[in-house]
């Protein structure tokens, strides 16, 4: 351990963590420790195993052995819902039928935030990911960039423990990753 992470408590354990999918291995025997405030990447070949990891820190796969704790917690059975962990994956998950600010304020709504700081907050988001006065978009209306801002909006709205990017601005253009890339440095 560093002098960087001596004083940071861990966020996320894997300790000897494998998924299989029938005979295919996907992950096997993984350990790994990110602390609080840090920024991991995982690097590797297509079919490596990393989305797979993600999957499994966010609750939407199970590992076959091994543990993963988020917090010092184990988090084996507990659902996607009720883990302090926001996902922004590669295909953006925005949900069609809603705006923008609804799909921003999604998270919001569900934990009862009032409409007047929810609106507030999402406007706030939307600023931050270069999308101002989008709000009353649909996702079909929008580039690919501009709605893997929006889902990368909607990730951070909620000021997760843990939040996980899976390929988050690949659709971006070299000057809105590189800007993105400092703002999420500064939200750190």
């Amino acid at each position: 351990m560093d002098s960087s992470t001596q004083d940071r408590s861990i966020a996320v354990r894997f300790t000897n963590v494998s998924r299989h999918f029938g005979t295919v291995r996907a992950v096997e025997g993984v350990s790994m420790e990110i602390y609080d405030g840090e920024f991991f990447s995982m690097l590797g070949p297509s079919g490596s195993g990393k989305t797979t990891c993600l999957r499994m820190i966010a609750g939407f796969e199970q590992p076959t052995s091994g543990s993963i704790r988020l917090h010092n917690k184990e988090i084996a059975g507990v659902p996607p819902f009720e883990r302090d962990v926001n996902t922004v994956f590669q295909d953006y998950a925005l949900f069609p039928h809603m705006t923008v600010g609804d799909n921003v304020g999604y998270g919001l709504m569900i934990r009862k935030v009032p409409k007047a700081e929810r609106e507030k907050r999402v406007a706030a988001m939307l600023d931050l990911v270069r999308l101002p006065n989008m709000q009353k978009r649909k996702p079909s209306q929008l580039s690919g960039g501009q709605r893997q801002r929006v889902a990368l909006a909607r990730a951070l709205i909620n000021q997760p423990g843990v939040l996980l990017l899976d390929e988050p601005l690949g659709a971006l253009d070299l000057k809105l990753r590189q800007e993105m890339q400092f703002e999420l440095k500064q939200i750190q």
